[in-house]
């Protein structure tokens, strides 16, 4: 590789890549790990093309293509991800965040402009992993916003985007809701959902991604949604709403439980791909 120039690097890698199957974006992928060791963006590459790359830099380079060669997610490899335009930093302790949560987000501003608390809103974000959902809401609204994961791990890699970010959060360690005390007026989450058969059949850049994050538990996938929605009943003020993120292929199963469990106005929102992805409930209101 000694004498490469960023242009013949870039032709070579993207090759490398294609021929291993990685994914449908090599030249994309090239792009951004040479980024990564160099500090070239996407302008100053086109400009510098003809430069020499030096030892050190394809020796760093050829590290990072023989871990997007085995499948390590981008994300990963990169150290972050872009999720509703800041980024975030993410590691095999957390699942990656996807553009289609932002559709999750979204639906909470929504329902959250229709309060009109502004400060005083309480939001909780569970099976939080990264942060990205519940950091979001609370830079984007100005409030504080509680955050808890089962995995402290996990909570870790929040914690530190909390803090490069910004954003006013609390921490709590424990399964789905168990830890919080109190009602709230949202509570938002894109917990685990996968049946164990889809866990055993996702690509191999998702087998990176920590199972725990994946598995919902029970035979359909929706054991821990099923728990949290009756914590939810506890846990939500009366017109308060439970926001979650699922499969296409459980959603209706997803709205129907919401409306067993004294929700009310039970709604779906699509992704980019025009699937089901989010269910929604606000909490009836009964009479005293």
């Amino acid at each position: 590789m000694a004498g490469m120039t960023v242009q013949q690097w870039k032709r070579s890698t993207a090759s490398r890549l294609m021929d291993g199957s990685v994914d449908q974006s090599p030249d994309l992928d090239a792009r951004l790990l040479l980024q990564n060791v160099t500090g070239l963006d996407h302008v100053q590459q086109i400009l510098c093309s003809d430069q020499e790359l030096t030892e050190e830099e394809l020796s760093a380079l050829e590290t990072l293509v023989l871990q997007r060669l085995a499948h390590r997610p981008m994300a990963y490899i990169l150290g972050s991800r872009e999720f509703y335009g800041r980024d975030f930093h993410v590691d095999e302790r957390v699942l990656i965040p996807r553009p289609d949560t932002e559709i999750l987000v979204e639906q909470v501003l929504a329902f959250a402009g229709k309060l009109n608390k502004s400060k005083d809103l309480s939001i909780i974000d569970v099976c939080t992993g990264s942060g990205a959902i519940g950091i979001t809401l609370a830079l984007e609204l100005g409030c504080q916003v509680t955050l808890t994961d089962i995995s402290a791990a996990a909570l870790e890699v929040a914690k530190a985007n909390a803090e490069r970010l910004g954003a006013k959060v609390t921490m709590l360690q424990g399964d789905l809701l168990s830890p919080a005390e109190g009602k709230y007026d949202i509570i938002v989450s894109n917990p685990p959902y996968l049946t164990q058969l889809w866990c055993d059949q996702v690509s191999k850049e998702v087998a990176w991604e920590p199972r725990l994050a994946l598995d919902g538990r029970e035979e359909d996938g929706l054991g821990l949604i099923r728990t949290l929605v009756q914590q939810s009943t506890e846990h939500l003020v009366q017109g308060g709403a439970l926001f979650l993120e699922c499969d296409y292929r459980q959603a209706p199963g997803v709205a129907t439980l919401l409306g067993e469990h004294q929700f009310a106005e039970v709604g779906t929102a699509r992704d980019l791909a025009f699937l089901e992805r989010v269910v929604w409930g606000v909490l009836a209101c009964t009479s005293s």
